[in-house]
């Protein structure tokens, strides 16, 4: 193993720091990081040299640059999802041992940008990170569907129908999309039997964020193994443990990027 950089990490600390109390002088920044005056200046001298620190020499205090924001910028809410997601799909599968995606609405379908089935000893698939499925079919889909608002919900339909050829008489069957709500209320969970692929069963709950919906968590399963009634009955205690732990994650890792300057 590579030994750490420590000047990486003292500058790192710098810039914290300055992000957290603003404008400050070699002094106070000293005695705030625990690290020598020496140090300190080296250091900010560096970071000055780089862009990303600025010195006003009237009051000796040091300050951050616009170009600190860089360094978050690149950090979009797909890297953030993922980063929330994973770590509960991992634990959710060490528990239930079936294989779970995680998905988003993206152009009238759910693309999938997690998944478990490369490492689950009961898939048939080992790819499925980029794949599309059903808004209107999929358990995913219907998770999603259920939990979003009235007006968003026809907004969805709508590019359902006008993009996704295979999905648009069930996108524009008000009555199908109104039964779905409801069983979907009803149940506590989204379902689908043999809705995405032959042979194939899930069940899904939507992951909501207290602003914009984030996604939804399956949890696949052979049709000829199990009803989702029995699924149900087995793994949504574990599902929904998950699916908080995505929650908490991605307001962690929100609140954590809204402090970077």
């Amino acid at each position: 193993m590579h030994r750490n950089v420590r000047a990486l990490s003292r500058g790192l600390a710098l810039i914290n720091e300055l992000n957290t109390s603003g404008p400050s002088n070699v002094v106070q920044l000293a005695k705030r990081t625990g690290l020598n005056r020496t140090t300190c200046y080296r250091l900010l001298d560096t970071l000055r040299d780089d862009g990303y620190v600025t010195f006003d020499e009237t009051n000796a205090l040091f300050g951050l640059t616009p170009q600190v924001r860089k360094l978050s910028d690149g950090v979009s809410s797909r890297d953030l999802s993922s980063q929330a997601a994973l770590p509960a799909m991992f634990s959710l599968l060490d528990q239930v041992s079936w294989p779970s995606d995680f998905g988003v609405f993206e152009l009238g379908s759910v693309l999938i940008r997690e998944s478990t089935h490369p490492f689950s000893p009961f898939s048939v698939h080992r790819s499925m990170v980029g794949r599309r499925r059903s808004l209107v079919r999929s358990a995913l889909g219907r998770a999603i569907l259920a939990a979003s608002k009235p007006s968003l919900r026809r907004e969805m339909l709508e590019m359902t129908a006008s993009l996704v050829e295979e999905d648009a008489p069930l996108a524009k069957d008000r009555h199908f999309i109104e039964s779905v709500v409801l069983q979907t209320e009803k149940a506590g969970y989204a379902s689908s039997v043999d809705g995405s692929e032959q042979g194939i069963s899930a069940i899904a709950l939507p992951i909501q964020t207290g602003g914009p919906m984030l996604g939804s968590l399956n949890l696949i399963f052979f049709t000829s193994s199990m009803t989702p009634d029995i699924a149900a009955q087995r793994y949504l205690t574990s599902m929904k443990h998950a699916v908080r732990d995505v929650e908490r994650r991605w307001s962690t890792a929100n609140r954590t990027r809204d402090t970077v300057v």
